[in-house]
Parts: structure tokens; C-alpha cells; sequence
């Protein structure tokens, strides 16, 4: 597709798993850019905000990029290293939020990190739906919006049901 020989492409990278792997960071580097101009224009007051940036900067890669690195940020396959990267790149992204995160619920920065992974496989359901062509980008970014939301309001209402019984014992 991009009217380049294979030799090319291999001078460059030295193994598929080498050009699979600076896709993701190509991936990856774009998608944090984005993220970050938007902050700049539009820093997010609180966690729906912050969501909503987030889902839209995703989009907006996902349309410049395509969405097969967006899948392999996700890889379970063969590849250890593909998966490894991956999931690394995953915790960069979502790691500077888990504080937020755990603040807005009341709980650990390690229960956080779940409640993170949840949201994030809420999101990608959403984008899939999406560039499967189901619905719109909008109505992804609607409904990955409300749907952490209505998660992180969940697990607050829980964590604060338990502190209540607590101090009534």
C-alpha cells in the first residue's frame, strides 16, 4: 500500500515483530499529542471531561492511523513482546489518571487500577462499535462518557455504602 518493496521495509525494521512494535509506539506518540492539545484548549475540570478528551483524541487517531494499532494495543496473541508493549503502552496512558481516578471513588491507587482496566475494555466496546461502523463517532464517545461515568459513580456509592455501615458498627 505504500508503494515500498519488502526489502525496503526490512532495511528499515529487522523483523515483523520490530515493524509491528514501532507501529504501536507511532501509535502511541500520536495519540498522547493529541491528547495533549486537547488538554491544552480544554483542560478537563473532572473525570467525565477528562473521559470525553481521551475517547475523542482515540477517535481522531484511530482516523489518521487505523484502527489495527489500536487492536494490538490490546494483543493477546503468540507475541509476548507485542502483547508486553502493548500492555505497556496501555499503563502509560492510563496511568497518570489512576490518582483521579482513586480520588473521585475513594480507594487505592492499586483498586484504581481495576476499576481502570474495566473502563478501558468499556471504551474499546464502544470503539469497536464504532469503527465496525455501527455508530457514530459521536455516539462512541456519548456512550463511553456515560458509561464510566455511571462505573465510577457505582463504585463510589459502593466504597461509600461500606464506609457508612462501618461507622455505624
Amino acid at each position: 500500500a505504500a508503494g515500498v518493496t519488502r526489502q525496503l521495509v526490512y532495511r528499515f525494521f529487522p523483523s515483523r515483530q520490530a515493524l509491528i512494535m514501532a507501529v504501536l509506539e507511532d501509535f502511541a506518540e500520536a495519540l498522547t499529542q493529541r491528547l495533549g492539545r486537547a488538554a491544552v484548549y480544554n483542560m478537563p475540570g473532572n473525570l467525565e471531561e477528562g473521559t470525553r478528551l481521551f475517547v475523542e483524541a482515540v477517535c481522531d487517531t484511530i482516523e489518521a492511523k487505523g484502527a489495527g494499532p489500536w487492536h494490538l494495543l490490546d494483543s493477546k496473541g503468540p507475541d509476548r513482546e507485542v502483547a508486553r508493549l502493548g500492555q505497556e503502552i496501555q499503563s502509560r496512558l492510563v496511568g497518570p489518571q489512576l490518582a483521579r481516578i482513586a480520588d473521585a471513588i475513594g480507594v487505592s491507587e492499586r483498586e484504581a487500577a481495576v476499576v481502570a482496566q474495566m473502563i478501558v475494555a468499556g471504551g474499546r466496546a464502544a470503539l469497536e462499535q464504532w469503527y465496525n461502523g455501527t455508530i457514530s463517532c459521536e455516539e462512541a464517545v456519548r456512550a463511553t462518557t456515560l458509561g464510566v461515568t455511571a462505573l465510577l459513580k457505582a463504585f463510589a456509592r459502593d466504597d461509600n455504602l461500606r464506609a457508612k455501615k462501618a461507622r455505624a458498627k
